[in-house]
């Protein structure tokens, strides 16, 4: 998911400068400014629709693990099986056999790289579930509490820690799906 969050972050900047932009302009119309952050990597990794989303991709990968593990074992016992006939096969038979692997050694290649280009997507769209959900709920606080702006915290360089809203986020992530 940290991958993921780097390009998510990029986009957050962009749309930071915006709101400081914006917030410069309110505070030029209004005396109070009302500013908060919320750490989006800690929300979900510490609120419990997150922490599900981990664990089902994390499932997924046993899943996965487990059948790649088969095919290896598979491929292991036609290996010594090839070992242990060599010797007596026809010069036919030895390459109907190491055919046989070749393909074997192939489809688990394959099967691989399927499973972690599934892990991927899966992990992607997880991840862009939770932001979508906790970037509306990160809105409606800041529009029920009077905020006139809520950063994320990878682009702030200094604030104070009065202004974190992280633990009321998640708090309130968590009770909204329950």
């Amino acid at each position: 998911m940290r991958k993921s969050m780097y390009k998510v972050m990029v986009m957050l900047i962009v749309v930071s400068m915006g709101w400081v932009s914006f917030a410069g302009t309110v505070l030029a119309q209004s005396a109070t400014i009302k500013i908060g952050f919320v750490d989006l990597q800690r929300v979900i990794d510490s609120s419990e629709q997150g922490k599900k989303a981990h664990e089902g991709i994390q499932k997924k990968a046993d899943e996965l693990n487990q059948e790649g593990k088969k095919l290896k074992e598979e491929i292991d016992a036609m290996k010594a099986d090839y070992d242990k006939q060599a010797e007596v096969l026809t010069a036919e038979a030895k390459a109907e056999k190491q055919d046989t692997i070749r393909k074997k050694e192939l489809d688990y290649n394959r099967f691989v790289n399927d499973s972690q280009s599934e892990l991927k997507m899966a992990e992607q769209r997880a991840l862009k579930q939770l932001l979508e959900d906790v970037g509306v709920l990160v809105v409606k606080y800041g529009k029920e509490n009077g905020y006139t702006v809520i950063l994320e915290a990878g682009n702030i360089l200094y604030a104070a820690e009065n202004i974190e809203l992280t633990n009321e986020i998640i708090k309130a992530y968590n009770s909204q799906k329950k």
